[in-house]
C-alpha cells in the first residue's frame, strides 16, 4: 500500500501554528483528506478550519507498520509534529526559519527551500 502525505499547517488561536500530516491511500479525493483533517481539528484546534491554503500534497511513502494499522482502522493517520511558535526564537536554527515561513506565510507555504541561503530566508522572515 502506498500512501499519500498531506503537510498542514493551522493556526491555533494563540497565534502557534499546529503542523501535522494527514496520511492516506494514494487514491483518496483531496475533499475527503480534507474532511479528514477537519475531524482531526475538531479535537485538538476547536474552530479550527482546514482548507487547500493549509494542507496540501507533498510526497508519497509507503506506510510504517503502525501508520498502515491506523489507515485500516480510520481511513486515515494523523502524524503530529511540535508546534511552530507564533515568535521565531532567539538564533534560531535553519529548520525554524523555514518553519516560521510557512506558519506565517501563505505564498511560502509548501514552497522548496532546499538550497536557498539563510540570507533569503532572512529577507522573506523580514517581509513578514
Amino acid at each position: 500500500m502506498e500512501i499519500a502525505v498531506y503537510d498542514t499547517y493551522v493556526r491555533r488561536p494563540d497565534g502557534s501554528t499546529a503542523h501535522f500530516d494527514i496520511l492516506v491511500p494514494r487514491n483518496i479525493p483531496d475533499t475527503q483528506v480534507l474532511a479528514y483533517g477537519q475531524a482531526y481539528l475538531q479535537g485538538h484546534i476547536p474552530g479550527g478550519y482546514i482548507s487547500t491554503r493549509e494542507c496540501q500534497l507533498c510526497h508519497m511513502e509507503m506506510p510504517t507498520p503502525e501508520v498502515r494499522a491506523g489507515i485500516e482502522e480510520k481511513g486515515y493517520f494523523i502524524l503530529e509534529f511540535e508546534d511552530i511558535p507564533a515568535i521565531l526564537p532567539g538564533a534560531p536554527t535553519r529548520r525554524q526559519l523555514i518553519e516560521h515561513i510557512r506558519a506565517r506565510s501563505e505564498a511560502h507555504r509548501f514552497a522548496d527551500f532546499r538550497g536557498v541561503e539563510a540570507e533569503k530566508l532572512w529577507a522573506i522572515v523580514s517581509a513578514l
